[in-house]
């Protein structure tokens, strides 16, 4: 083992206290570079921000779903690839079911687009929670999504960033329902690949999120998906954080599906085609049902 290994697993044994106390320098320091680069001002992340899906007014209750038992939510976070931003359905394709869908303090049965992301397109998730069979450790999924196009590890964690106040927000609601989180599905990388984040800086900005959630009372195992193909630029170092937040004992973190190995022709640009979201579907699926299927 390397001194500079030894060097960073030390005082992450010790605890995210320290994390979480060097988080603020952490993500103003990301935020300086971005800026350097000509990054996304502020005014641009609060329109993106308010692009986030509300509830559809329509949408049925999710008691049709849970029928009396008590649901466990699944949190999904991340930028455009864990939000609606992959190709809709073909015509003719096969519907996938509505899912149980937790979101400003309100659940109610939705599809893509996923209520609590941006995007107007194709979304894995429906097809993750019927793959899954709508159930974890026997018990009924409920869904709950903060995702953003474009977010970095900085705007996630910047003491003054908007989309920090707002997951807060977002957390707290969720834990004001009786319904524990089981698990935290992490599905971004693209944007701190395109702004060539160190891998320090994206290794302990993650761990100082994880921290920051755990904190708001949801401590819940996160599985990290490999989420950086955006040609043509290089994610090495947002994987190579991934890899190393992996090999810390009980730091919390799970190995998500590799969906960078989806590449053209099931890409339009960053984003998945119907296809591509359908293949990055099951390979989620395949990660978590260990976990899903597991008895209590």
């Amino acid at each position: 083992m390397t001194e500079e290994r030894k060097s960073f697993l030390i005082p992450v044994a010790i605890g995210v206290v320290a994390l979480l106390s060097c988080a603020g320098m952490i993500a103003a320091g990301v935020a300086m570079l971005r800026q350097s680069k000509g990054a996304t001002p502020a005014d641009d992340l609060a329109k993106r921000i308010a692009a986030i899906h509300d509830m559809p007014v329509t949408a049925p209750d999710c008691g049709t779903v849970f029928q009396g038992q008590e649901p466990v939510v699944v949190l999904v976070l991340g930028q455009s690839n864990a939000a609606n931003h992959a190709d809709p359905a073909p015509a003719g394709a096969a519907p996938v079911p509505q899912m149980p869908v937790l979101h400003l303090g309100g659940c109610g049965l939705a599809g893509a687009p996923v209520p609590g992301g941006t995007g107007t397109g194709g979304s894995l998730w429906p097809a993750v929670n019927q793959a899954l069979g709508g159930r974890w450790a026997g018990r009924p999924i409920v869904w709950a999504e903060i995702a953003v196009d474009a977010s970095t590890i900085g705007e996630w964690t910047a003491p003054n960033s908007q989309l920090r106040t707002y997951w807060q927000q977002q957390i707290d609601r969720i834990k004001g329902t009786p319904w524990p989180v089981v698990a935290v599905l992490w599905q971004q990388g693209e944007a701190d690949a395109r702004d060539r984040t160190a891998m320090a800086d994206y290794r302990d900005a993650l761990a100082a999120l994880r921290a920051g959630v755990a904190a708001r009372g949801v401590d819940a195992p996160w599985w990290i998906a490999r989420s950086t193909y955006c040609p043509p630029h290089d994610g090495g170092q947002v994987r190579e954080a991934v890899r190393e937040l992996l090999v810390i004992p009980n730091s919390g973190f799970r190995e998500g599906p590799d969906t960078d190995t989806i590449s053209l022709p099931l890409r339009n640009g960053c984003h998945f085609t119907a296809e591509g979201a359908r293949r990055a579907a099951t390979m989620w699926a395949e990660v978590l049902k260990p976990a899903a299927q597991a008895t209590r």
